[in-house]
């Protein structure tokens, strides 16, 4: 058999009803009735027991769980004479203390709101809910501006209706109006460079981020794997710019500061200190090629030695206006007194500009046409290279490109077969856009010259004067009359203006070429055409690697890319005529500003940190090749250079002291840096790639 339920020794005014409503009014006095209030909150006035009749008396029927029989003997104790209950519970039922709550927050609920709505239906709505003043910064970029408008000038909803904000909330962004972030970008513009993500982690799109996965690192101490969960379902999902920089703390708030723990909103990894996690440096500075080409160790060990001078670091690396090495000089100020002369030499009888070939007049006329004039000086055997500028302006003519997809983007007259009538007729075609381009020069000045560049490189020309460093027209007049007989003027040209004169110039009829005699260093002339080859477009790839293949020859005319390097643009090729400038290259993840380090006697002297590597100059003392490639100029700095003084009681060790967040995508600029160092930091945790 089954025992009770209810424990017999508790009381029924113990029983626990938290979602009741009512509670009886006698609780207080620590006798409530046994039945409590309705649901309406009415007592139901109940007698204790219903009495039992035995023989011809009334006893009490109470149980022993509501408190037992009534003692008969007390006054007014037990059943009275009809038979009614002795305790009948009368109260004023009263709520409980939940129900008292719930009313208080129903209430408090509903007078929010109330205020709400009426905040928001104020005129200055918007300066009642700023939450703080602004930053210094967009403060004064706003001071001119309404109440209502400054504020939506950052939060486009600003000046909507209550129901258009309630129904914006409801409904979420429409993808119609600027996100907050989005009115961000409005001004800060820089951050919207080509190839750009501005909202995306980093400012990179998905397939720039070198970033390492959890896989990589999942035995490792220490990581820059990123929680995808911190930002969102995919890279993909946008990162807002409110994420980072928070606004209306007062004028003196930074909005750029950010601290380590913020950076592990994304990076995941516990990270404690530069000190304790930080990997050491694998290849800082970053072993990427210099803009400029300048061998260190061999300048030192070498050249510097042998012309006994000092090696001082400070020629070169200058200070600005603010302490920092950011400035450069120029040619004449650390180059010139050594390389002056090697560069006027390499120079010689000047750049060739037109140059006529030897030609075999009875092979062409056997096969081709005869070549009509032609100086006697100039026949024989096939023979005569094509200079790298005449080549270029004789590929802007069909006729000409037609010859030299026969022959060869790189043949010259030489490859001209005499026995070969597809060779011949080739050759016969080359001589042809010769002669037209001289008589187009003859008759119609710079313009004409101007006319083939423009043909090769389109809207990326540059101007006439570019191209011509003032090339005399005159010297194509006596060129024609000299070398073809054709003594009489040059046929009218509407543009004569266009035959302009100049200088620099020389025209030498024994070896049948006109040539121009560079200034020297970075002549404007010489630049333009070596861009000009550089620009040239893929499908002219052949041409632009025979052209360029000329300059980089050893002691070809200027010697340019001996120092100056090629690299791979956004918009294509480009050579490096300007060394590297930090104040204008595109962001990286690392920075590093030399100022506040020279404050301390011992890190200004630059060898303190930057060390030739001895195995190179000792290959370069013994006559090895100043570019044979090594372990690089200098020594790889170890983290321990830094770690004495970047403590937090010292110098700091915030991650943001040395890297940037916001930076540039592989199509702004150049990555080869960060990539450098990611596989750098790899090596350095024993990652697999």
């Amino acid at each position: 058999m089954r025992g009770p339920l209810e424990d017999p020794d508790k009381r029924p005014h113990d029983y626990d009803r938290p979602n009741r409503v009512w509670m009886c009014g006698l609780e207080n006095a620590g006798c409530p009735c046994s039945a409590g209030p309705s649901a309406a909150g009415r007592c139901p006035v109940t007698a204790e027991c219903v009495p039992r009749r035995e023989g011809d008396r009334w006893v009490c029927n109470r149980s022993l769980a509501r408190g037992g029989v009534c003692d008969h003997a007390a006054p007014g104790g037990g059943p009275t004479p009809e038979g009614q209950c002795c305790l009948v519970k009368q109260c004023r039922p009263r709520r409980t203390l939940r129900s008292i709550r719930g009313r208080w927050l129903r209430g408090a609920i509903l007078f929010t709101l109330g205020a709400v709505l009426m905040l928001l239906g104020a005129a200055n709505r918007n300066a009642l809910v700023k939450p703080g003043p602004l930053s210094s910064h967009h403060a004064q970029v706003l001071a001119g501006a309404a109440t209502s408008d400054r504020c939506a000038a950052c939060h486009p909803g600003a000046n909507k209706s209550n129901f258009e904000l309630l129904q914006a909330a409801l409904a979420g962004h429409d993808g119609q109006q600027l996100t907050q972030s989005q009115a961000c970008l409005e001004c800060h513009q820089d951050l919207q460079r080509a190839g750009a993500a501005p909202l995306l982690a980093h400012g990179l799109p998905e397939g720039a981020f070198p970033f390492f996965t959890g896989e990589d690192s999942a035995t490792q101490p220490v990581s820059l794997s990123l929680g995808g969960g911190a930002r969102g379902a995919t890279h993909d999902d946008p990162v807002a710019c409110a994420t980072c920089h928070q606004e209306h703390h007062g004028a003196n708030h930074n909005l750029s500061a950010m601290t380590n723990a913020r950076c592990q909103a994304c990076h995941e990894e516990q990270y404690q200190g530069f000190a304790a996690d930080h990997p050491d440096f694998v290849s800082w500075p970053v072993a990427r090629p210099t803009r400029i080409a300048f061998d260190h160790t061999a300048h030192e060990s070498l050249h510097f030695s042998k012309a006994g001078r000092a090696f001082d670091c400070a020629t070169c690396h200058l200070r600005d206006a603010t302490g920092d090495l950011t400035d450069r000089p120029t040619y004449q100020q650390a180059c010139a007194s050594c390389h002056d002369e090697d560069l006027r030499k390499s120079f010689g009888a000047g750049l060739e500009f037109v140059r006529l070939p030897t030609i075999d007049p009875e092979a062409l006329t056997a096969y081709a046409a005869a070549p009509g004039v032609w100086p006697d000086g100039a026949t024989g055997d096939f023979d005569g290279d094509l200079p790298a500028l005449m080549r270029l302006l004789l590929a802007a003519d069909p006729q000409a490109a037609e010859a030299l997809e026969e022959l060869g983007a790189d043949a010259s007259f030489f490859d001209v077969d005499a026995d070969d009538q597809a060779s011949v007729v080739a050759g016969a075609k080359l001589l042809s856009a010769l002669r037209s381009l001289l008589d187009e020069l003859q008759e119609e000045g710079h313009e004409a010259l101007h006319y083939r560049v423009r043909t090769l490189l389109g809207k990326r020309a540059g101007s006439v004067e570019d191209y011509v460093g003032r090339l005399p027209v005159e010297l194509i007049d006596e060129l024609q009359g000299v070398w073809f007989g054709r003594l009489e003027p040059a046929p009218a040209y509407d543009a004569i203006e266009d035959r302009r004169t100049g200088g620099g110039w020389q025209l030498d009829h024994q070896s049948h070429t006109l040539a121009y005699h560079p200034t020297g260093h970075d002549d404007p002339l010489v630049r333009a055409w070596i861009d000009l080859a550089i620009r040239l477009p893929e499908e002219q790839a052949d041409l632009r690697d025979t052209v360029l293949s000329e300059w980089q020859r050893p002691g070809a005319p200027g010697g340019c890319f001996e120092c100056h390097r090629i690299e791979t643009t956004p918009t294509g090729l480009a050579v490096n005529w300007q060394g590297r400038q930090r104040l204008t290259e595109p962001r990286g993840f690392t920075r590093f500003s030399h100022r506040p380090h020279l404050l301390q006697p011992k890190l200004a002297d630059c060898t303190h940190c930057h060390q030739t590597n001895a195995q190179r100059a000792a290959l370069v003392s013994n006559g090895g090749s100043a570019s044979t490639p090594s372990a690089g100029d200098f020594v790889v700095l170890s983290k321990s250079a830094c770690v004495e003084c970047h403590q937090p009681h010292a110098a700091g060790d915030s991650c943001t002291q040395c890297h940037n967040y916001h930076v540039a995508s592989p199509a702004a600029g150049r990555l080869v840096e960060q990539a450098a160092a990611v596989e750098g930091l790899r090596a350095a945790l024993r990652l697999s790639p």
